[in-house]
């Protein structure tokens, strides 16, 4: 746990125990302070216990002083909750909100003062103040305070901390956007996260006229996410694909182009429409900001080729940015709102960025995200030289990662490793804003998402060690220092293995499956990485000593899983067992096979690791449908591990049984 100098130093001057009413304060040991802080997420930048009141349950007031409004409402609302309720009769300590104020202006010196927070007490216990300069950091200390006071609550009696905090996060906004985050909206805010998007329905109805709305099942963004200092950002999607509708109904709009869903941006009937996107969804009840998401993948095919559009003489995607702009000031203009405007970037856009960041104007956030570049788990810096530019010169750059594995692949992936590593290069380049992509459920990735919740908030503040115990403490497990062992042997042998895209990329197309590249002999070498993201099937292994260690490591994992008896682990860790024991016999065979034929004096051994390979790999399509049950909900949908079973199958094992037949050697 990191300690620092707090901004309030405050000296307590208690004997071991002081009685005034039926309030008891104590001295709190040092391993006590340690084991109750693990209570926290995020861990807070500076936090020291050395007391505590013992008072019974529903004596406790809080005291909302100088601000008002929902979230500091909600603030004392969550607090009663786990205080049994507010006092029937004279309390015997009191919790004080207080918005603003001298002590609260000390908070200016810190990064994203706005949501910074202190928490300090009286000397003789009588009372404890949150003080901040907005209602979100009232929150968020009332937030530390309630995951403190939790965990030792009883039937009838409350032990209150009386702590000295001073609080702030590293970045300004922490979320995710789609899956179903919409249903962990609390759950993302007991976290300190305060970011959330979703996709709109959007489009042109019958009578012609645009239209926009949160799709159904959504309405949670809007209706809890304010009361709990949480933006909810509603999403046009990216606009190749949102022309669809509006083409159909104004061919007219249709830019010349084969793709059949791009707009013309000489047409200012297209920059109305997205107008009305945008004012319709900016004038949602809580909602400041709308995102809109630039063409994402045009195949190579290219923007308008029209007359109008060559004038201009700048790319197409450079006059949809100048569209978007012209879009967004329209929209502000019809509702009289002060809208905020996000930009989303991706694939088609990525050349032309620089350029397009400099139509953008200052105020307009922008989140970078490119399918190809962001959605990996590759040991490899996301953030190029012109972002690190970009946010140098003070602009406003959010990232668009996933926290779990890459989408559309479900697989467990418990590595607080390769959160820490994201989030510290995050802070490091003055990343602000962090968009996670949780796949297939938020649920599916808890401890990686409360990962990202924690490093975003507080990138220096606990170890991935320390992490793991405090995740393994707030979770309720049985045995937190073996949990934390666990997720630091599971958490490299994952990482090592998905950052490889292995399973992942197994039958990716453009560079084919590993059994065809093995046999036109053009399988890669440990950690070759291809057009700077296809890392399949080693390349987030640099040398064979990481091989053989991450083999050592998975082999501890299945033993500490089976040592804690969760069936959830017991199933990952076979997973990330299967997994890289696969790729270590993938890489034998490799170095053995020349030209399709086999050494007489390395059939036997060959032989061997095409045989490990295969059960290795059985190992875990056997053990992802099991680890699926331990953490899928009854209101999912089933099979989410179908698909990556299927790929395993077909174009690891079938094909490597196949091929084993081609060049002589026989796999069971």
């Amino acid at each position: 746990m990191r300690r620092c100098t707090t901004l309030l130093s405050l000296v307590f001057f208690f004997v071991c125990s002081i009685t005034y009413g039926y309030a008891v304060v104590q001295k709190v040991t040092k391993s006590e302070e340690i084991n109750w802080i693990r209570y926290t997420v995020p861990l807070p930048k500076s936090i020291t216990i050395t007391h505590k009141v013992v008072v019974p349950k529903g004596s406790v007031s809080v005291r909302i002083d100088g601000g008002s409004g929902i979230v500091i409402s909600q603030a004392a609302k969550e607090l009663y909750e786990v205080l049994g309720g507010a006092p029937k009769e004279q309390s015997l300590l009191t919790i004080k909100l207080k918005l603003g104020g001298p002590r609260a202006e000390l908070l200016r010196r810190y990064q994203n003062s706005e949501q910074a927070y202190l928490i300090y007490p009286a000397q003789d216990g009588s009372w404890i103040e949150v003080t901040a300069l907005q209602p979100a950091g009232i929150y968020y200390g009332a937030k530390t305070l309630q995951q403190l006071i939790k965990p030792k609550a009883t039937a009838d009696k409350l032990e209150i901390p009386l702590l000295v905090v001073t609080d702030w996060p590293d970045m300004q906004d922490r979320g995710l956007w789609g899956s179903d985050n919409f249903a962990h909206v609390r759950w993302m805010a007991d976290r300190k996260m305060n970011w959330i998007e979703q996709i709109s329905a959007i489009g042109i109805d019958e009578k012609g006229k645009p239209f926009a709305r949160l799709k159904e099942g959504r309405e949670t963004l809007i209706n809890e996410g304010p009361l709990y200092a949480m933006k909810p950002v509603p999403v046009v999607l990216h606009l190749e694909q949102s022309g669809h509708s509006v083409v159909q109904v104004y061919p007219e709009l249709k830019a010349k182009s084969e793709h059949s869903g791009l707009m013309c941006y000489s047409k200012p009937k297209v920059i109305e429409i997205i107008a009305d996107w945008i004012a319709i969804l900016g004038s949602l009840p809580g909602v400041q900001e709308v995102d809109v998401w630039m063409t994402e993948n045009i195949l190579g095919i290219g923007g308008c080729k029209c007359d109008e559009c060559k004038k201009t003489g700048v790319d197409p995607i450079v006059l949809e940015a100048r569209a978007i702009v012209k879009a967004w000031e329209l929209a502000k203009k019809k509702t009289g709102k002060d809208i905020g405007l996000r930009v989303l970037t991706s694939e088609t856009t990525e050349k032309f960025n620089k350029v397009i960041f400099s139509e953008l104007p200052a105020e307009v956030k922008v989140v970078y995200y490119h399918s190809l570049l962001t959605y990996t788990s590759g040991r490899q810096p996301m953030l190029r030289p012109y972002l690190v530019e970009f946010t140098k010169s003070g602009r406003w750059l959010g990232v668009c990662p996933n926290i779990g594995d890459v989408p559309r692949f479900t697989q467990p992936f418990t590595s607080a490793q390769f959160v820490h590593y994201r989030m510290s290069e995050f802070v490091s380049k003055g990343v602000q804003g962090l968009l996670g992509y949780a796949t297939p459920r938020v649920h599916f990735n808890r401890f990686n998402v409360e990962a990202a919740a924690e490093w975003s908030w507080n990138v220096n503040g606990r170890s991935t060690h320390e992490f793991a115990y405090s995740w393994a403490v707030r979770e309720g497990l049985r045995d937190p220092a073996t949990f934390a062992e666990y997720a630091e042997a599971v958490g490299q042998v994952l990482w090592d293995s998905l950052g490889s895209d292995w399973p992942s990329r197994a039958d990716y197309r453009p560079v084919g499956t590993v059994v065809s590249q093995l046999r036109k002999g053009k399988l890669p070498d440990l950690g070759f990485v291809l057009w700077d993201f296809i890392r399949q099937p080693f390349g987030n292994i640099k040398d064979e000593q990481q091989l053989d260690n991450d083999q050592l490591l998975a082999d501890k994992a299945v033993k500490l899983a089976m040592q804690m008896g969760v069936e959830e682990f017991i199933q990952e860790s076979l997973i990330a067992q299967g997994y890289i024991r696969s790729l270590k016999a993938l890489w034998e065979i490799k170095k053995a096979v020349k030209g399709n034929t086999v050494a007489p004096s390395d059939r036997a051994k060959t032989q061997r690791y095409m045989q490990m390979y295969v059960d290795s790999l059985r190992q875990a399509i056997e053990a992802l449908p099991k680890w699926e049950k331990t953490v899928a909900r009854s209101t999912d949908p089933p099979d989410f591990t179908a698909k990556s079973i299927k790929v395993i199958k077909e174009a690891c094992i079938d094909e490597m049984i196949e091929y084993a037949r081609e060049i002589g050697l026989e796999v069971k």
